[in-house]
């Protein structure tokens, strides 16, 4: 018979929960760009994600290829952005079925106001990968290996090992940068 408590049983499955070690280091979103491309959004910058059938994005007239076309969340409607192609690849998201969503949340003050509201949009991305805790010091400066559409807007990268597929370098993406040069 098993004499052990409640705490003292999640402290034997959970260690992680009961460690006095601080972990450390920033949180990134990490999604799939291209096939080959992966990139790190900065964790503060997320709303939420979410997988929205073709059926709720409106398509709009008259706007960039990269907008996909019109959603809405919360109860707000903004733009869906293609973000491989607001990147300056192809189009990464284009007439899919369902489309993996990153809702990202921009200070309007990084986009050239100085206002204290931000601007919602919806990032269509070929594939939502997971989180991953970085340490600033971990991230390598060189934009060497980077396509050169990104160049610059890279803050750095990073060589990360996958369980499934091996090695392989995520670019942290500057996503202010990103829009405000766009839209």
């Amino acid at each position: 018979m098993n004499n052990l408590t409640t705490t003292d049983r999640l402290r034997e499955l959970l260690p992680q929960l009961f460690s006095q070690e601080q972990r450390q280091g920033n949180y990134y979103l990490r999604l799939q760009l291209t096939e080959d491309v992966n990139a790190l959004l900065d964790l503060s910058y997320v709303q939420e994600s979410l997988v929205i059938d073709n059926s709720k994005i409106t398509a709009a007239p008259n706007l960039p290829e990269y907008v996909v076309g019109l959603m809405s969340s919360r109860n707000q409607v903004f733009l869906a952005l293609d973000l491989a192609h607001l990147a300056g690849f192809p189009p990464g998201t284009l007439n899919q079925r369902e489309y993996q969503t990153v809702v990202v949340q921009i200070s309007s003050s990084q986009n050239n106001i100085q206002s204290n509201e931000f601007n919602l949009y919806g990032l269509t991305v070929r594939g939502i990968q997971g989180i991953s805790r970085i340490l600033p010091e971990q991230f390598e400066a060189s934009t060497a290996e980077a396509p050169e559409n990104i160049h610059e807007f890279i803050q750095g990268s990073i060589l990360e090992n996958d369980k499934n597929a091996g090695s392989q370098r995520s670019f942290l993406i500057d996503l202010a940068r990103l829009v405000s040069s766009k839209i």
